[in-house]
């Protein structure tokens, strides 16, 4: 049996986090011991984790992290060395920056690491610094692992052409859906009476942060309403930008017409509820909640952003694909869903069917593959 050590900062209730969740639920266990690491040993999504993990925290050996980031690969480094995993497989930029320089100071050797990038390099609202940093890291340390693994196409194309890596070591795998786990989830009670009104629901999932464009979303329900259509936005999720879209909420003067709900452990009750789901977002890597949504049967608007959305949806099929930053566009596309029952019964059935491609099981396999190669 192979042990595996899997690598990410925390278990926060973001899209890479649960697909490390699910690799460590699902992975086989006659072939692999699968063991976690993280550097803080919190988040949503720990009470989730199988009872057989072995979780590292390096923060237990490190006060500070926050304030010496430079201990972090040191650490890893010498729990490697203790260690011995025979793979590694690290998850998001400054995590594989971290990992690979661990992987040089204790084996001498990048053999057995696979980074995993989640994110488009073209668009990204990080701050000038830390993009510059990120495309350094992945120009000239990407190179030096075993593989690299992304979660569309389009990013696969961006990583060969960026640090110029053969096709062969760059392998996309998309994100994976537990159906079965949130269609049963979703059938909890919620207790937000706004679910009882006979007004439509559009509902937005992720953390409140520009990247997911919720701006734009406020703004397209401010002018469905101003048309004369009642609608409701609910919107999952916390951030740093929440009291900002507040402010934009009580500028618009519909205070009344949008609910900020906060994190919520089960997302999938009102996800399940929703009329209509919305991804927003300027940039992304491969939305999970939008296959989510899909499995649940909720038509969906997203945006075409880079990268994932234009990889899961076939516009007017299974979904409606909208322009990104614009709030005209989308409230048209949000509108309409509204507005015509018969289409969204339509895309509601395709969807569920384009969900089951990318069931939880399946997408497993096929990480243990690039492990086995």
């Amino acid at each position: 049996m192979k042990k595996v050590m899997f690598v990410i900062p925390a278990l926060s209730g973001g899209g890479a986090e649960r697909v490390v969740l699910y690799l460590l639920k699902f992975i086989d266990r006659k072939r692999y011991i699968p063991e976690l690491v993280v550097f803080d040993k919190k988040g949503e999504l720990l009470q989730y984790l199988p009872s057989d993990i072995r979780v590292y925290s390096l923060k237990k050996r490190i006060h500070n992290i926050s304030g010496v980031q430079w201990l972090v690969f040191l650490e890893l480094a010498r729990l490697f060395k203790r260690q011995q995993p025979d793979f590694i497989i690290s998850f998001m930029w400054y995590t594989n920056f971290i990992t690979l320089t661990a992987g040089v100071c204790s084996y001498k050797c990048l053999s057995n690491i696979i980074v995993s990038e989640r994110y488009s390099i073209s668009r990204s609202l990080e701050g000038r610094l830390v993009e510059w940093i990120r495309r350094k890291v992945i120009r000239f340390l990407y190179p030096k692992a075993k593989k690299v693994i992304v979660n569309s196409e389009s990013l696969k194309e961006e990583l060969i052409y960026f640090c110029r890596l053969p096709d062969e070591r760059v392998i996309t795998i998309y994100n994976p859906v537990d159906i079965e786990y949130i269609r049963t989830l979703s059938i909890e009670e919620v207790e937000e009476n706004i679910f009882d009104d006979k007004i439509p629901i559009v509902l937005a999932i992720g953390r409140l942060t520009k990247q997911k464009g919720f701006d734009y979303l406020i703004k397209a329900i401010h002018t469905i309403n101003s048309d004369g259509l009642r609608t409701y936005l609910v919107l999952l999720g916390q951030g740093r930008e929440e009291e900002r879209l507040k402010e934009l909420v009580k500028k618009l003067q519909i205070e009344d017409r949008v609910f900020f709900l906060g994190f919520k452990n089960n997302p999938y009750k009102y996800l399940a509820r929703a009329t209509v789901f919305v991804l927003s977002s300027l940039y992304e890597g491969f939305p999970n909640v939008l296959l989510e949504a899909m499995a649940l049967g909720v038509p969906s608007v997203a945006t075409r952003c880079p990268t994932g959305p234009e990889e899961i949806i076939t516009d007017g099929i299974n979904g409606v694909l909208v322009p990104p930053a614009d709030e005209k566009t989308l409230a048209k596309a949000i509108k309409r869903l509204l507005l015509d029952e018969r289409l969204r019964r339509r895309l509601s059935s395709y969807a569920k069917k384009r969900a089951e491609e990318f069931e939880v099981r399946r997408i497993v396999r096929e990480f243990e593959q690039v492990i086995l190669s």
